[in-house]
């Protein structure tokens, strides 16, 4: 007799609420930054469209890895990580825009671009999900969707421009087999070496590191944490 499949359906498990929002601004402060006042607001929109699709509240409660499991801060929170690849992301534009002239950045894609890169992660990191994707990871995939392509739904749901969802599923490993936007390819720059950054300066649990690069050796911190 053939198993009878439970089906399911990724969206909101509870309201969004003004409180959401506010926790949303509170832990990502760089949200300001994003000239355009109506993307702004849909940044936040977007991640807390994404928190209520979890069973996370706010983005201070997501573990400090880039993927599942590895690689992984030795302490901290997502944020730290998001939040860092804005500020990058706006260091590396603003070196080439300053030294270069005549190169074009769109500073509102690019800000909001950085801003929104892993907002699909409350999805592939809530525990629920994840139980059950290892649980039968032949019935809907394990995960059924990656961060990177769940946060491109989450963008478009909430009515940001393409330009911005183009970048939640570019900037990782789906952006090896896309052409990518040049704030997408700034993005990528800065999330992927914000990562081996740290893993080179010892943030990064030894256990995790293997996950970023074989040649990358870690330096021992000063405080030896």
């Amino acid at each position: 007799m053939v198993k009878k499949m439970k089906h399911h359906y990724a969206g909101l498990r509870r309201p969004i609420t003004d409180e959401t929002r506010a926790s949303v601004a509170e832990d990502f402060p760089e949200i300001a930054l994003i000239p355009n006042e109506v993307l702004r607001a849909r940044a936040v929109e977007a991640w807390s469209y994404a928190l209520c699709c979890s069973d996370f509240l706010r983005i201070t409660d997501l573990p400090p890895e880039g993927n599942p499991g590895a690689p992984a801060l030795r302490r901290g929170t997502q944020a730290d990580h998001v939040r860092g690849v804005v500020r990058l992301s706006r260091l590396i534009a603003e070196e080439f825009a300053q030294s270069y002239p005549s190169v074009a950045v769109d500073w509102d894609i690019l800000i909001a671009g950085a801003v929104c890169h892993d907002v699909g992660k409350p999805y592939e990191f809530d525990p629920g999900n994840r139980n059950r994707w290892q649980a039968a990871p032949a019935d809907s995939g394990a995960p059924t969707f990656r961060h990177s392509v769940f946060g491109m739904h989450v963008c478009l749901t909430v009515g940001l421009p393409e330009e911005v969802a183009h970048i939640a599923v570019g900037h990782s490993f789906e952006g090896q087999y896309m052409g990518v936007s040049a704030e997408c390819m700034i993005i990528r720059q800065a999330d992927h070496g914000w990562w081996h950054v740290a893993g080179a300066l010892g943030l990064i649990t030894p256990e995790s590191i293997g996950a970023l690069s074989g040649n990358l050796r870690a330096r021992e911190q000063r405080n030896n944490t």
